[in-house]
């Protein structure tokens, strides 16, 4: 993608608009950007270290810029995201000229542009990407600054009345190497194995986000009821080697398929109860690998989609768009557009042709909708924000993964899965909609001849199953709570039910 990835988020979906307001991410917080703003050169060196809060659509990220001034007089700089424990993400250029100073990440187009006040203290400047700007004024980061921590009490930690091996192996079929956690009962006999598959994004064998370790939480917890657990780098992360940027959840899929391999030779796992338990991407992944391979004894899905892909990431922009506070009006304008552009970018192979028939898309939209509903949810005013909007829109639209996972049903897969089945999701979910999914889930697997499903929908829980207020993704990394306990119990209980 070529998103802002400021954080990332299971199941990121890359909301494309909602996510600048967002900024649900794909990577472990990535933050691209490239940024530009002028300072007015007062004959001092500029302040190095900078601090602002970004105000984007109602959703708050504090932003830490590092000003170094070489031996040679250039300039080189890098930041920090503190609420992502993000820090020294280096620009790949800064050049201060005159009064001018540009700094870019090349990976992602964004910009911010700031005048720095007569006494030197202030910044008040702009930030803008995929045609959208929000104001940020950075000032001075006084000495000793530190950002607050909120201790995650579910992470579990030592002693452990359990075995841990965190080891390395090789793909069979993929030459990959998998950096890989497995834990189990200290006991002699051969335990049911459950597999975590990880959401959107290239993610850790914890699934970390915000300090969180839902995977670690999930693994502690049903190791302790008995069960071993395989949690595993996706590719290119972690210990895990392979191209994450150009592989698609049909290659993710492949990577479980080693997973499932590699634990048959396990002389301590019970090759006749190897499970998977995917959340969000991975709760696609799961029924995909089901599906075809009959080791497989049963699938849990956390957040999971149910319904087809475009369909789904339209109600998903509607109800981000809607946690930022934009009007129904607004999203009502702008959700047809989205589908459009979505829909059309995903059937063209060339990146260039898919920008003109983007730019042609958002040009008529722009004239033919009411200039403030617009401004609202793209921000766009001007022929130059449409070429931006859509050339960024058709370029993120145009990457393999992309391409795959918004063409994608996964209702397919769902009716070939004939193993039991646990589908769970929680009510405040703005990602993965429960009532949307979960019914498509269970519709889905009785087509198919299932029996054997169970559904459950958790009230005031969000998409990492946590008891929200905001109920926003910035509030993941708020609560102290991982996992509700509530929810573990029923995982817990339910696998219990199967042995």
């Amino acid at each position: 993608m070529t998103e802002w990835y400021i954080w990332k988020s299971n199941f990121s979906l890359f909301i494309f608009v909602a996510n600048t307001y967002i900024n649900i991410l794909k990577n472990y917080f990535f933050f691209f950007f490239l940024l530009s703003f002028s300072i007015v050169s007062y004959g001092q060196h500029p302040v190095q270290d900078w601090v602002g809060v970004l105000n984007a659509g109602g959703q708050k990220i504090e932003l830490r810029l590092h000003l170094i001034q070489n031996t040679d007089k250039t300039y080189t700089s890098n930041w920090d995201v503190p609420a992502q424990k993000a820090k020294g993400i280096t620009s790949s250029k800064t050049d201060l000229s005159g009064n001018q100073l540009s700094i870019e990440i090349k990976m992602i187009g964004a910009s911010f542009i700031g005048t720095l006040n007569a006494a030197g203290d202030k910044i008040e400047g702009s930030w803008g990407q995929s045609g959208m700007n929000f104001p940020l004024n950075m000032e001075p980061l006084k000495e000793g600054q530190t950002e607050t921590v909120i201790v995650k009490s579910q992470t579990p930690k030592a002693p452990f009345n359990y075995t841990i091996k965190a080891f390395v192996y090789e793909g069979l079929n993929t030459q990959l190497k998998y950096g890989a956690t497995l834990t189990y009962p200290n006991n002699a006999e051969k335990h049911p194995l459950v597999i975590l598959i990880t959401g959107s994004g290239r993610q850790d064998r914890d699934e970390t986000i915000f300090d969180h370790k839902p995977f670690a939480v999930i693994a502690d917890y049903l190791t302790k009821k008995g069960f071993a657990v395989l949690r595993v780098d996706d590719r290119g992360a972690g210990k895990s080697t392979g191209d994450f940027t150009n592989s698609t959840t049909a290659d993710f899929a492949l990577d479980v398929e080693e997973h499932i391999r590699y634990a048959k030779t396990l002389p301590f796992i019970d090759t006749t109860k190897i499970g998977l338990l995917g959340h969000s991407e991975g709760g696609l992944i799961a029924p995909m690998v089901a599906a075809r391979n009959k080791l497989v004894a049963f699938i849990i899905l956390m957040a999971g989609p149910g319904i087809e892909i475009n369909e789904l990431m339209a109600v998903q922009n509607e109800m981000v768009l809607k946690s930022a506070g934009i009007s129904q009006s607004a999203i009502d304008a702008y959700i047809p557009l989205y589908k459009q552009l979505m829909k059309t970018i995903i059937r063209i192979d060339n990146k260039e042709e898919a920008i003109l028939k983007s730019k042609g898309m958002v040009k008529e939209w722009f004239h033919k909708t009411d200039q403030n509903l617009v401004k609202l949810t793209t921000n766009i005013s001007t022929e130059a924000d449409i070429d931006k909007f859509a050339t960024t829109m058709a370029e993120t639209l145009s990457t393999n993964w992309w391409k795959y996972f918004a063409a994608y049903n996964p209702q397919r897969a769902l009716q070939k899965v004939n193993c039991p089945v646990l589908a769970i999701n929680g009510s405040a979910d703005i990602q993965v909609p429960a009532d949307l999914s979960l019914k498509g889930i269970e519709t889905a697997l009785k087509k198919g001849g299932n029996k054997q499903v169970t559904t459950k929908q958790f009230e005031g829980l969000n998409h990492l199953f946590q008891k929200c207020t905001k109920c926003t993704v910035p509030e993941y990394g708020e609560l102290t709570t991982t996992i509700e306990t509530e929810v573990l119990d029923t995982i817990g209980n339910w696998l219990t039910s199967l042995k």
